[in-house]
């Protein structure tokens, strides 16, 4: 590898990329490929939600196709006007066919893995399949490359091939600033955008519109980029058919539907996810993205084999009335249907549910509903409801709440705020004196004395003396795949005195567990990782090919990045800066509560005010002091964005909203003029290939932040963009411009 980057290639002398209408081409593509992100993600944890240890590399994956495309820009001369056109033309034609093919080719990489589609069924014995580990594993890698490859890759590289020859001409221009700055703001109106379409349109809508908006791209670019009228218009007669046939057959949604390996007899998509029902004469199974999450059988009134009969069995042997109940995690009504049969009417229940499209699946079925909707039931996420709301109850109910409805949405498997020392707190805070906080959670076998340990310090954490706490575990267990087993734990708390025995022979009790590590909003993983870690570990030994790929892999990049000074610049500044936007969005799913408004808001407002200090950076990058107040920014930030959290959490949303964008200000306009400005100080170096060194540390990020967050909690992540952001600052401030 020389140590020298290959020089810059000539301009294209026909494009004025600094222009009024080519800001506005850049605008729109800017918005269009952000909603096709966001649909394509969305529809993307449908298909491969088995697969869900891959959930932190899809962004990655996304971000690497961009990386790629921009490499290829520098294999462009002084002909970027028409690789343009064809780019703007052929992108509304792919874009839902590509689509399809994403999904097409999920499925069948999955369904060729025959059982490792879902779960392994571990026969006989304690140890663990370790062929049908291997053979899960070496399914979940072929079906997210193969998407990748062979699906939703070509677009995103179309659009690293674009980006990159955008940056390129408007630094040789002169309107770099501009240029990336409308492209930031543009970016974060179209995750706004997103945000508030996913509570109205299934991510195969989404994707229409995006394909819409490139159409528009289209027409707008005819003049800049001399694009013919009538190829625009065939463009546009095209895209619309497609969108027609989707709209009255369902032509694309059939493709989202194939080989789920069970009946469907309704379908809801909500925010978060597809729900999907199959009934049958005697029984009801609710499937969440491919899972099974809740079953059902009709006829049941007795509930014996229930593990939510404990609930019951303890409200009926309190020693004082109980006389209203609050479950955290309602689902589609398993809970209020077993109080209700056993309790009978006089007990009020309040259930409080994240996803609206639970209560819409529940609605379907009368002899459900009519159980379900004799409770109050609050759509709002758990842990901001326990924060804000001021009744008490007499006993207050954690009902096995999805880990997903937090962070997990974000590709974070575990992660829920409502497990933390704060959460508990919260929740011990909403039961009477004398009432009872009942939490149940299901774990892995194999990992049950950490995780006990761990739910043991949290509790204390939270205040709540051991005395006043029973842990139970089910008797039973089931085989989940090459993780091991799993069973469920359920702790009695009873507030000032010792919780009632519990006779129950599906229930084994357990001890208390001392000096483990409590789960806390800096470290929300109430259940352990190390069975990934392992499995993981032991399959890539068992792989040798596959660590030498990957081996050659990481030699390749870290030999391009330390033998230049400025790849190893852009690399650290796109690592820092995904670093940076990954601590953004965990704030913001612990502030608003709703992962799809915390996500629009944090990742919106984040490239807003990027796109700001974009703009800003030619102004104000002469200026020594602005190298040290960038990481200064990023520290500030890390440091008093829990603190800000705490003090707004209660705060009404309109509040909540304010303070984060005004908080997101300055490190969000500091970390925005990094980019522009080194791209000014390496004037000497291609732009695609220092976009590409960037774009590849932001794909490396995302499993940096998820393992580090795993293992050490935040304070690692933040320790990391602090980092990044200093070490770029100094190479700035010291490179003659």
């Amino acid at each position: 590898m020389s140590t020298a980057d290959p020089a810059p290639a000539a301009a294209d002398p026909s494009l004025r990329v600094g222009s009024r209408a080519w800001l506005a081409v850049l605008s729109l593509m800017a918005v269009s490929f952000m909603l096709y992100q966001i649909a394509l993600l969305r529809e993307l944890r449908f298909q491969l939600m088995t697969l869900f240890t891959l959930a932190p590399f899809l962004f990655s994956s996304v971000v690497a196709c961009i990386a790629a495309g921009s490499l290829c820009a520098d294999r462009i001369g002084p002909r970027s006007g028409v690789v343009l056109r064809w780019s703007v033309l052929l992108l509304p034609l792919l874009v839902l066919p590509v689509f399809v093919a994403t999904m097409a080719v999920a499925q069948g990489i999955i369904d060729a893995g025959g059982d490792s589609r879902y779960l392994y069924q571990v026969q006989g014995g304690e140890t663990k399949d370790v062929a049908a580990g291997d053979a899960y594993l070496r399914t979940s890698i072929l079906g997210f490359l193969g998407a990748a490859v062979f699906g939703y890759g070509v677009i995103f590289f179309l659009q690293g091939l674009i980006f990159a020859l955008f940056f390129r001409e408007g630094r040789e221009q002169g309107t770099l600033s501009n240029v990336y700055g409308v492209d930031l703001v543009a970016s974060g109106i179209g995750a706004l955008a997103g945000g508030v379409l996913t509570f109205f349109l299934t991510p195969i809508q989404t994707a229409l519109v995006s394909a819409a908006l490139f159409v528009v791209t289209a027409w707008v670019s005819a003049r800049p980029l001399g694009i013919g009228r009538p190829a625009a218009g065939g463009v546009g007669i095209a895209v619309a058919a497609i969108i027609a046939a989707e709209l009255l057959g369902g032509v694309l949604s059939k493709y989202e539907d194939a080989g789920r390996g069970y009946t469907v007899t309704s379908s809801v998509w909500s925010r978060y996810r597809k729900i999907d029902a199959e009934e049958k004469p005697e029984s009801l199974a609710i499937y969440t993205d491919r899972l099974m999450f809740q079953a059902y059988l009709k006829n049941d009134a007795d509930h014996l084999n229930d593990p939510r009969i404990l609930t019951a069995r303890l409200a009926i042997k309190s020693e004082r009335p109980v006389q209203d109940i609050l479950i955290i995690g309602g689902g589609s009504g398993a809970d209020v249907r077993v109080l209700r049969n056993l309790l009978g009417p006089a007990i009020r229940i309040t259930a409080v549910e994240i996803d609206d499209g639970f209560i819409r699946m529940a609605r379907r079925f009368p002899w459900l509903w009519e159980s379900y909707s004799t409770a109050e039931i609050v759509v709002q996420e758990g842990r901001y409801f326990l924060e804000n709301e001021k009744r008490r109850f007499d006993m207050v109910v954690y009902s096995f709440v999805d880990p997903q409805s937090a962070i997990g949405s974000a590709g974070v498997p575990d992660a829920n705020f409502l497990y933390t020392d704060a959460g508990f707190r919260a929740a011990y805070a909403r039961v009477r004196d004398g009432g009872t906080l009942v939490i149940q959670r299901v774990y892995l076998v194999e990992e049950q004395e950490e995780f006990v340990r761990r739910m043991c310090a949290t509790l204390e954490s939270a205040g709540i003396a051991p005395d006043q706490v029973r842990l139970f575990r089910r008797s039973w267990s089931v085989a989940w795949g090459y993780y091991g087993k799993l069973s469920a734990l359920h702790v009695v708390v009873r507030k000032g005195a010792t919780p009632p025995e519990v006779f129950d022979p599906n229930l084994v009790s357990l001890d208390w567990i001392p000096k483990g590590r409590p789960t806390t909003d800096l470290f929300p993983f109430s259940l352990g990782t190390g069975v990934w870690f392992d499995t993981l570990l032991g399959y890539l030994r068992r792989n040798v090919l596959l660590m030498v790929l990957m081996g050659a892999a990481g030699l390749g990049l870290a030999g391009a990045a330390a033998t230049s000074l400025s790849r190893s610049s852009f690399f650290v500044l796109g690592f820092g800066s995904f670093l940076l936007e990954s601590l953004v969005l965990f704030n913001s799913f612990l502030l608003f509560g709703d992962p799809n408004l915390s996500a629009a808001l944090a990742v919106g407002m984040f490239l807003l005010w990027g796109g700001v200090g974009s703009i800003l950076s030619q102004r104000w990058e002469g200026r020594r002091w602005l190298y040290a107040a960038v990481p200064a920014s990023v520290v500030l930030y890390a440091v008093t964005a829990p603190l800000l959290n705490g003090a707004t959490l209660a705060a009404p949303t309109a509040v909540r909203c304010l303070v984060f964008a005004v908080h997101l200000a300055p490190v969000g306009i500091g970390a925005g003029m990094m980019f522009p400005i080194a791209l000014r100080r390496f004037k000497d170096r291609s732009v695609p290939g220092l976009f590409f060194m960037d774009v590849i540390g932001c794909a490396l990020a995302p499993p940096v932040f998820w393992i580090a967050l795993s293992l050490t909690g935040v304070w690692l992540v933040m320790a990391g963009a602090v980092v990044a952001y200093a070490a770029v600052s100094a190479v700035l401030a010291f490179r003659a411009t």
